[in-house]
């Protein structure tokens, strides 16, 4: 089973409570099977939280808050992983995020991954002009909606590690899917 650590869970779903307000995430737990209920509720004491629940999360917020609308969806969870990205770039990452370049920190984009979501595996292939690459990270298959909440999160970091622009896409986003075991982003940076 893949998970993730439940403080990251907990983060993106104070951020989900604080954008769409009480209700909806009220209507988002009502979506949820009761173990999934207690876990979500109780997330910040779980040290694993399961990416298939969050995937659930993630659905439901988009189907009640944002009509299932995509545009909507990679607009606002774009928006939603570069605010966490200040917070943890604040917190937990803030060591790791001082004093390395844009490049340097591609370089280490995997160990961030994995720090984050046990049972996962990624591969980086940088460009050779040194201002982007792509990153590969296989496993999170069940966590629907997750490639634009990355790409927010990843541009936002690049910025905060010294790049005057960022540009991030996800190619099986870009294709129509909502999910995919193998996740590529394609990151650009000047």
């Amino acid at each position: 089973m893949v998970t993730e650590k439940g403080t990251a869970a907990k983060d993106s779903h104070a951020w989900f409570r604080r954008t769409y307000g009480e209700q909806v995430w009220a209507q988002v737990l009502e979506r949820l099977e009761p173990d999934e209920r207690a876990l979500t509720e109780n997330v910040a004491n779980e040290p694993h939280y399961p990416v298939r629940v969050d995937g659930r999360v993630f659905s439901a917020v988009v189907d009640i808050a944002l009509g299932g609308d995509r545009a909507r969806a990679e607009r606002d969870l774009r928006r939603g992983g570069s605010e966490l990205a200040d917070v943890m770039l604040d917190g937990v990452f803030s060591i790791f995020a001082r004093f390395v370049s844009p490049q340097q920190a591609f370089s280490r984009a995997g160990s961030i991954v994995t720090s984050v979501y046990s049972g996962v595996t990624h591969e980086t292939t940088a460009r050779e002009d040194g201002k982007g690459g792509l990153l590969v990270i296989r496993g999170l298959g069940e966590l629907t909606y997750l490639s634009p909440w990355m790409c927010g999160w990843m541009e936002r970091a690049i910025q905060r590690f010294g790049a005057k622009t960022a540009s991030v896409r996800e190619r099986t986003w870009d294709r129509g899917e909502d999910s995919s075991d193998a996740l590529e982003f394609d990151l650009a940076w000047e």
